[in-house]
């Protein structure tokens, strides 16, 4: 259906038809739209191997690895400081990651 003068030939019933099919085909993209929303993930790793996590879609943290040398080769201030870079870097990047989706979900890209 191409215009708004074929709608309204339609019937009552077919009417009915037509908006039911298109409130399913909507609900359907928006179901797939928050699962992808919900499935992003962003992965941090520092550079010397000591600290890697994974912060969900809305920046929580879902996994943090912490090596055993940490605590001989960092003291308390330095692992706090290089965790703190690592969230910083990760929740920018995290943020980046939820612009584009809705950037992408707004332009029909994805739908």
């Amino acid at each position: 259906m191409t215009g708004g003068a074929a709608f309204d030939d339609l019937g009552d019933a077919e009417k009915v038809k037509f908006c039911e099919a298109e409130i399913i085909s909507a609900l359907a993209k928006l179901d797939d739209a928050i699962a992808r929303m919900a499935a992003l993930r962003t992965e941090v790793e520092d550079p010397d191997g000591l600290v890697r996590f994974t912060l969900g879609e809305d920046g929580r943290l879902l996994s943090l690895f912490i090596h055993d040398a940490a605590t001989t080769s960092l003291t308390n201030l330095a692992l706090e400081q290089k965790l703190n870079g690592l969230f910083e870097a990760g929740n920018e990047a995290m943020w980046l990651s939820r612009m584009e989706f809705w950037s992408d979900f707004q332009e029909g890209e994805r739908l």
